[in-house]
């Protein structure tokens, strides 16, 4: 029986030692588990916070290419204003416009315009000078009532004081807003005596 005794002693302890050996083993397994664990969610945590400043950096630079993009359409549209204007002014004519006022007055003014744009005799008048006048639609032209203030006026029965124009000293066939000007042209409104 001492023998069955020893036998079980050396069981128990075998078994003693085998368990406390296991348990070691477990909770070391259990200890790296859990540092591997803290450590990851340390990283995680640190990758989550460089994600982060990330975001905001391209935000920044979403924001800032956003800005970029709306400086540079500004910038191609005051290009593409002064390169019209450029044209605008390399395509401007000259003439010169001279009203008489039948008094000895004269305005004599230098006239800019756009050939096939405002290039008219009537256009080039009302560009410079405060001006009155019928449209008459059946013939698609003006009659000039006054300019600067100056009326026409009828002196009697068969004359009156009118507005007529002359371009490079000829009168024209053509109506005011029908008779074109060219670079160079003089043209002349005097206030006149007309008789009939």
């Amino acid at each position: 029986m001492e023998k069955l005794y020893k036998v079980l002693i050396i069981i128990l302890l075998s078994w003693a030692i085998l368990s406390t050996t296991g348990m070691s083993y477990y909770f070391y397994q259990y200890i790296q588990a859990e540092t591997s664990l803290v450590t990851m969610e340390y990283k995680l945590q640190k990758y989550q916070n460089v994600l982060l400043k990330m975001n905001d950096s391209i935000n920044a630079l979403s924001n800032t290419l956003s800005s970029l993009n709306q400086s540079y359409h500004a910038v191609i549209e005051e290009y593409q204003t002064v390169i019209r204007h450029l044209q605008d002014m390399l395509n401007k004519s000259v003439a010169i416009l001279v009203i008489d006022y039948g008094n000895g007055t004269r305005d004599i003014i230098k006239v800019e315009f756009v050939p096939g744009t405002n290039d008219t005799v009537f256009d080039i008048l009302t560009s410079v000078a405060k001006v009155k006048y019928t449209y008459y639609e059946s013939v698609g032209d003006v009659f000039i009532e006054c300019i600067n203030g100056v009326c026409n006026r009828q002196v009697n029965s068969n004359s009156g004081y009118y507005w007529l124009f002359y371009i490079n000293f000829e009168s024209s066939s053509l109506g005011a807003m029908h008779a074109k000007v060219v670079d160079g042209d003089i043209i002349i409104w005097n206030y006149t005596l007309v008789s009939w």
